[in-house]
């Protein structure tokens, strides 16, 4: 099951995704409060934090939930955002926690208990952007949109990097692939 949790003045989306009594955030944001409740009242275990960028707006309440315990994870090229200001949060005077993931990925297979994912690197919108395939589902996070594609104007972003990572996910969707976006 994969429930969906719209939070933030920027309205980011955050994706918990369940299996038995387990769960997986994807891109907590601003959304501990919401993410909490609904695992408590689900009796949910949360077993990972997973980023697909570290922007401010989607990686700040991953601070919080790695307080509980819950390990954090994000692409070695993105993980600077996590403890310095590359991840935006100044330029809307963001409060933001400084803190440094707890496991640094690349592109690959990702098994997190009974949780199986391929990470894809999906440069562009940041260095280190990826997108979480799970089953046929594919967290892209600020990569691709419904009617588009992320900035790529930020610090470390790319145009030419934004374009071919789109080019490459587009490819999924021909497949039948359900896509989950950042906004």
């Amino acid at each position: 099951m994969i429930q969906k949790i719209t939070n933030g003045e920027l309205n980011e989306n955050c994706y918990i995704l369940t299996r038995d009594k387990n769960c997986i955030v994807i891109d907590p944001g601003y959304a501990y409060e919401e993410i909490i409740k609904y695992t408590n009242k689900n009796n949910l275990t949360i077993l990972a934090v997973l980023l697909t960028h570290g922007h401010f707006d989607h990686s700040k309440n991953g601070f919080e939930l790695q307080k509980l315990g819950i390990p954090v994870y994000i692409h070695k090229e993105d993980a600077d955002k996590l403890y310095t200001d590359n991840n935006l949060s100044n330029l809307v005077d963001a409060n933001f926690d400084y803190y440094n993931a707890d496991y640094l990925i690349d592109e690959g297979k990702l098994c997190i208990g009974d949780f199986t994912f391929d990470v894809i690197h999906t440069p562009g919108h940041s260095k280190g952007s990826v997108s979480f395939i799970y089953e046929n589902n594919i967290f892209c996070g600020d990569t691709l949109f419904e009617n588009g594609y992320g900035r790529y104007d930020f610090y470390d972003g790319n145009y030419f990097d934004i374009m071919k990572s789109v080019k490459h996910l587009l490819k999924y969707k021909k497949d039948g692939y359900k896509f989950f976006y950042g906004h």
